[in-house]
């Protein structure tokens, strides 16, 4: 993430990678071609790109903070509410106060909103600025990702290493920025002049504290140097307690940029890219205000969401009637196809009804040599028992039923269907037979036919029966 401070006269950058400690890759100070001033955003923009590209630079992501010298600030109390009420009075406030000193605005404040009452920091930047930062990042070729204060960024970095109600000073050649600081929000932001000539420099900063009421000497402030000022001289003028700002500080390894010109001058840059890889909070983002004004709607919500309706539903329709024709040709190229088919499907359905009759004599399954095994041996051997016939059959079944595929239809299907016709010399040996053959497990429904005398006492008989033979092994 890249963080660049705007100065008047110069910006400085700060090259920060994100990770468990974030790191400091490189610092940078680049001056605004001769003649031109931020305002001058295609010039700068171009000669800030080949600025980073010499420095090697390779953030494409930045934050931009702009100088405390162009905001309009004003403290406001705000009722315990819930936040859109809040912003709601927040927005009306700002346009009565700002819109009679300066136009064309952007708004945003530092607060948080928990529905409790508190002071919120309400602040104006010019929109002329917040473009000009845009069109620069646009020609440089860079991604901008927010807009917001660099003193307020660097309130809030710096407020984890120092006591909850302190100042923050950093000053340079051309000026200063102070934030008097409740935790880590601001709640006042001061623009004082440059340092020198020195007296009068001291005798802002202490009317400064002593509006914030930071003045007297238990008050701490903390001093982000880069003029060159002597801390133990000015904190004895100002009669405070003077502590001088130290980038380690702010949580970020400094290492790998101090052969580069690691320096307290850099502190708003490096919050800036804090604040864009999420370690900081950026609380004002002019590029993204929460109180920007909502978007007009010129067309009633019900009429936009009526069209939207209705052309969902004109869209279905014609989905569905095109679905519909695509189906149906499917439907009329299929039933095509099966009338072309119907003389080979009738020749196959003949040739599997012939195919499944010769399979029943193959050698692997003997149905009807069984039978004629099992019917010996119900027959006994006595010498005056004999058949004269046998009729043995396949069930049959409708004509075109299909062939069965499971293992347990091919077994149904492999029942055989007879009738045993013999004769005996009495009516004993009918039934001694007639018992033997419904004892073998094979034979089913056995039932006696009919029995007729004849000559000599000679007894014909028929017994019918269904054969269903032990499954054969693979």
């Amino acid at each position: 993430m890249l963080g660049l401070a705007l100065g008047e006269k110069s910006l400085f950058a700060a090259e920060v990678v994100a990770g468990e400690t974030p790191q400091l890759a490189r610092v940078a100070e680049f001056v605004y071609p001769e003649g031109s001033t931020p305002a001058d955003a295609e010039v700068v923009g171009k000669a800030l790109g080949q600025f980073l590209r010499d420095n090697e630079f390779s953030a494409r992501a930045t934050v931009i903070g702009l100088p405390a010298k162009w905001l309009v600030v004003r403290p406001k109390e705000v009722p315990p509410a819930d936040p859109p009420t809040v912003i709601e009075l927040l927005r009306l406030s700002a346009e009565a106060e700002f819109t009679t000193e300066l136009k064309d605005l952007v708004y945003d404040f530092v607060g948080d909103l928990d529905g409790q009452a508190k002071s919120v920091l309400l602040m104006a930047m010019p929109r002329k600025h917040v473009d000009a930062a845009r069109a620069m990042c646009e020609a440089a070729r860079l991604s901008l990702l927010g807009v917001t204060s660099s003193a307020i960024a660097l309130g809030h970095a710096t407020s984890r290493s120092m006591a909850p109600n302190a100042v923050v000073l950093s000053v340079g050649p051309t000026g200063g920025e102070m934030t008097g600081q409740s935790g880590s929000m601001s709640n006042s932001l001061r623009h004082v002049r440059a340092p020198d000539p020195g007296p009068p420099f001291v005798s802002e900063v202490r009317r400064a504290l002593s509006t914030m009421g930071q003045s007297g000497p238990n008050r701490e402030v903390i001093l982000w140097d880069g003029a060159g000022l002597d801390v133990g001289s000015l904190g004895q003028s100002l009669g405070v307690q003077l502590r001088s700002g130290d980038l380690p500080a702010l949580g970020i390894n400094t290492q790998g940029s101090s052969a580069n010109g690691e320096s307290r001058r850099y502190a708003a840059a490096v919050a800036l890219g804090l604040a864009g890889i999420g370690v900081s909070d950026l609380s004002v983002d002019f590029l993204d205000s929460r109180l920007a004004p909502p978007k007009e709607q010129r067309v009633p919500r019900w009429v936009v969401v009526s069209v939207i309706a209705a052309i969902v539903a004109i869209g279905a329709v014609i989905f569905a009637y095109s679905d519909m024709k695509q189906r149906q040709a499917r439907l009329s190229d299929i039933q095509s196809k099966l009338d072309g088919m119907k003389g080979t499907l009738a020749e196959a359905t003949a040739f599997v009804s012939k195919v499944s009759f010769a399979q029943a004599w193959h050698g692997g399954d003997p149905r009807y040599l069984a039978c004629l095994r099992d019917i010996t041996s119900a027959i006994p051997e006595d010498n005056q028992t004999y058949a004269t016939s046998l009729v043995v059959r396949e069930v049959a079944r409708p004509v075109g039923a299909p062939v069965p595929v499971t293992a347990a239809k091919q077994y149904e299907a492999r029942l055989l269907s007879g009738q045993l016709s013999g004769k005996t010399s009495e009516q004993r040996q009918v039934t001694i037979i007639l018992d033997a053959m419904k004892r073998i497990r094979a034979f089913n429904n056995v039932k006696l036919g009919s029995t007729v005398g004849g000559r000599g006492g000679e007894i014909s008989f028929s017994i019918d029966f269904d054969y269903l033979p032990p499954k054969a092994s693979p």
